[in-house]
């Protein structure tokens, strides 16, 4: 059939075919790029992203942990005093448990006076059993001008019948504490005491404890706000089934929670805490932070996991190079912290800023900008690789800022640890269902109240019988660290 085409047709049906194995190359091409950004993303775990470990499933990767073996024994230490509680001085009851007949020819010992060879201590608790108080208000006569004088029913009195603070003390305990679903708390409460308690009560009795923690609430906002550190952050959240964000601001002495429609700036400028801020904010590198005036300090293990993952998929060593100066950096101001200095050597220090400028550059040199692609509109699209060396190069200072100044941490580990149970509590509840959101607000209001008590060790249910009485107040200053 080609014998039968002139010149110019074989010509147009060469062209056509070059073009067309053009469009297959180029295809080619668009398919191994996105194969391997696809496989890319099946490599990331908990271990070298910010996924939670619970996505791992049953591909969880093996232990590896960026800590160095400290040449320690495993258990507890010499000279560890432990931490058990002598019984001796607490004893309420004393059972002497003697025996009564000799064992080996059957005397009765009854009357034969005996010696004490151990002691063993027995701590219960006695049977919960609801009590019911009756109040009744009396009406007296003034005898002097004849006025009628009424007597008025204590806070947790005021309506003909309700439930004591501490069983509402309790019920809030177990769900926003123990983070029991609702109707696991209903089948608790009936088998301590014996009484049927609703749904709908439980409901109504943690949203009385929310709206009872309002002043105080606002209290630890505010002193959030005056702090010099700050660690903030935000995990998605269901709710009345749409995704949702819950935002966090605390310090080692401060939790505040509050649940937004949005992750971003316009959540972030509602709540009201970093518009004021003038502190140190230490969060991961999310836009929306930089859009505040204040200092910023970006979180290391975030950084490190992100390192991980670009030694893995790459094995470029700029990779594992700056893992280990953080590392190196870290361990240098521990050591220093721990001989009570407030800074680094200059010497020391210029040396580490010299390193980290020099792998980025190594990294940039091994990771050059992508050519835009013909006939294609806007910027390039980079390698991961390369857009995480750009952020290095340019936010050096909030990277390194725990080594120039001290009192800022290495990580935003504490913005993550007073998240942890708040994601129990989803993966107990599945997402929040009430209307208007009520459960959702109720939870971050009472779940910030209950982290700082803790973080200010005091015991959380004795609080929580006060708030029910009203009028609460902090048995603590709130000091904005």
């Amino acid at each position: 059939m080609l014998e039968r085409l002139d010149r110019e047709q074989l010509i147009t049906l060469l062209l056509a075919v070059i073009e067309r194995n053009y469009v297959l190359e180029q295809k080619v091409v668009e398919l191994t790029k996105k194969a391997a950004e696809l496989e890319a993303r099946l490599n990331q775990n908990s271990s070298n992203s910010s996924k939670p470990p619970s996505s791992d499933g049953f591909t969880k990767p093996a232990p590896k942990s960026l800590r160095k073996k400290s040449g320690k024994k495993p258990g507890g230490q010499h000279n560890h005093k432990g931490h058990g509680r002598s019984m001796a001085g607490q004893v309420t009851e004393t059972i002497v448990i003697t025996p009564e007949a000799c064992s080996w020819c059957g005397e009765v010992l009854e009357n034969v006076s005996g010696r004490i060879t151990g002691t063993n201590y027995v701590m219960e608790i006695p049977p919960i059993a609801l009590t019911v108080t009756e109040y009744k208000c009396e009406e007296k006569t003034c005898p002097t001008c004849g006025n009628r004088v009424s007597a008025e029913f204590p806070h947790e009195a005021q309506a003909p019948q309700q439930y004591g603070p501490h069983l509402k003390a309790f019920i809030v305990l177990l769900a926003e504490t123990g983070m029991v679903a609702m109707n696991r708390v209903v089948e608790i409460l009936e088998a301590v005491t014996g009484v049927h308690i609703s749904d709908g009560t439980v409901a109504n009795t943690i949203e009385q404890c929310a709206k009872n923690l309002e002043n105080p609430i606002k209290r630890i906002k505010e002193a959030v706000k005056g702090a010099e550190i700050g660690h903030f952050d935000e995990t998605g959240m269901r709710g009345q089934g749409k995704q949702k964000w819950l935002h966090t601001a605390s310090t080692g002495h401060l939790t505040y929670m509050e649940m937004h429609m949005k992750k971003g700036q316009e959540a972030m400028d509602e709540i009201g805490i970093l518009n004021d801020f003038k502190g140190i904010a230490v969060h991961d590198c999310l836009a929306s932070y930089w859009k505040y005036h204040c200092v910023h300090s970006l979180c290391n293990a975030h950084l490190l996991r992100e390192l991980t993952y670009i030694d893995e998929t790459t094995g470029q060593r700029w990779a594992q190079e700056m893992i280990e100066l953080l590392l190196e950096i870290k361990k240098a101001v521990d050591l220093r912290r721990l001989d009570q200095k407030a800074f680094l050597p200059k010497g020391k220090l210029s040396k580490y800023i010299k390193r980290y400028t020099m792998i980025v550059e190594e990294g940039l040199n091994k990771n050059p900008e992508q050519p835009k692609p013909a006939g294609k509109r806007g910027r390039a699209k980079q390698t991961k690789a390369r857009l995480l060396l750009l952020r290095l190069q340019e936010h050096k200072d909030e990277y390194l800022r725990f080594a120039i100044d001290f009192t800022c941490p290495f990580d935003n580990n504490q913005a993550e640890r007073d998240f942890r149970m708040a994601k129990v509590k989803q993966k107990v509840s599945g997402c929040f269902r009430s209307a208007k959101g009520k459960g959702e607000k109720s939870f971050a209001t009472i779940f910030s109240f209950i982290q700082t008590l803790k973080k200010n060790r005091v015991a959380v249910f004795g609080e929580l019988v006060k708030v029910f009485k009203g009028n609460y107040s902090f048995p603590f200053q709130l000091v904005s660290e």
